[in-house]
């Protein structure tokens, strides 16, 4: 009985392990993680060769302000570095000639980094300064911060200090891993149709005497969260266009952003027609009207099948399924059925024809994607 208690109880912590090791596995593929590893190591890195570009080059006085330009301007892509960069250069001198401004005149204190703060606050609120005033604010706390009441030629050491570092967070972000974007983008869209393929999953198997309204309320709830991540994919596609503009790589010149943007423009489609299935099998529950056991069964099955299809990328098994759906719709035809039952089971098919329908071309462009990258679905190497 002992050794048999001690095998279950291995068998958990074993379990367990597994599943950390998959989890380690998957996170060293992952290109989103890589894109922002990569991003913290070159911010890093740049902070680094400013302060010593500052101190044992230059034998500047004040090298924490080299690395903390360096850190603002190290971007996650070279487009926003150089966008921003005139921006940033701007809001760094005027809050090292505000801090010196106050430093001279008011002296260094609680109250004198108030009236400071707000004064930078005030000068943000310009159109052109509006996205750095945080930056602007949290400078002038810096320079504060390493006095200015000692000797007053330090304020072009200074503004020197901040200058160089910017320049070497720019070298840095040019020269080092250019980022591109791109494979972050299109792992985070192809998570998202496996997301939807999920809902798919729950709803075919939830269909039954037994639902409830609370079940559909977490369908509902998984149908807006992948809405929410579909609306973050964009900002990824954006960004995974904008780091090709100045990307020296090679690879940037053929950027397949336009392919991103035609899978989330279905991906679209396909969200709001399984949030439409979501409601209308709400409304079927609330008005207790009990669906006919040849539907039920069918149907279900269609939408398992569509399910299974998007999780391995199957656009032929999604027109199978599309095919499947004519078929159903063809036979219910010829059967007597209520008003009320007409409307839900067409509307049903129509929903699911047009999620397999939005979702084949997702497929096939994962499986093109897989065959470019050699056979394996994740990107080993960073974005």
């Amino acid at each position: 009985m002992g050794h048999h208690d001690g095998v279950t109880s291995a068998q958990p912590r074993a379990e367990r392990r597994a599943r950390l090791s998959r989890r380690a596995r998957d996170g060293l593929r992952d290109p989103i993680a890589w894109a922002a590893l990569v991003q913290n190591a070159k911010v890093v890195l740049a902070a680094v060769l400013a302060w010593m570009v500052a101190t044992d080059i230059l034998g500047l006085h004040t090298p924490i302000l080299a690395a903390w330009s360096a850190v603002l301007v190290v971007h996650a892509t070279l487009y926003r570095t150089f966008a921003r960069g005139a921006q940033q250069i701007g809001a760094t001198v005027l809050a090292v000639v505000l801090a010196w401004v106050v430093g001279k005149v008011l002296g260094l204190g609680a109250i004198q980094l108030g009236v400071a703060l707000a004064l930078a606050f005030a000068i943000g609120r310009l159109r052109w300064l509006r996205d750095e005033s945080t930056t602007l604010a949290t400078t002038t706390i810096v320079v504060l911060g390493t006095g200015y009441l000692d000797r007053s030629n330090l304020f072009f050491g200074r503004l020197f200090d901040t200058l160089v570092g910017i320049g070497v967070g720019l070298l840095v972000n040019l020269l080092v891993w250019p980022p591109l974007r791109d494979r972050a983008a299109s792992s985070y869209v192809h998570e998202i149709a496996h997301e939807i393929g999920d809902v798919l999953t729950e709803i075919s198997s939830g269909l039954g005497p037994d639902l409830g309204q609370e079940q559909i309320e977490d369908w509902l709830d998984a149908c807006r969260q992948v809405d929410v991540h579909h609306d973050e994919a964009w900002g990824l596609v954006r960004q995974a266009r904008e780091s090709a503009r100045f990307n020296p790589r090679r690879r940037a010149r053929a950027l397949p952003v336009g392919d991103l943007e035609d899978v989330l423009h279905g991906m679209e489609q396909a969200v709001s027609e399984v949030q439409s299935i979501v409601r209308t099998v709400s409304l079927s529950v609330e008005g207790a009207n009990a669906w006919e056991e040849g539907f039920r069964g069918r149907w279900a099955d269609l939408v398992q099948a569509a399910a299974a299809a998007i999780a391995t990328d199957d656009p032929e098994g999604l027109e199978h399924v599309r095919a499947e759906l004519g078929r159903l719709a063809v036979d219910l035809s010829t059967e007597d059925l209520r008003a009320s039952h007409w409307q839900e089971y067409g509307g049903l098919i129509l929903n699911l024809r047009n999620v397999v329908t939005s979702m084949s071309p997702v497929a096939l462009w994962h499986r093109q994607r897989v065959a470019a990258m050699g056979g394996s679905d994740r990107a080993v190497r960073p974005a």
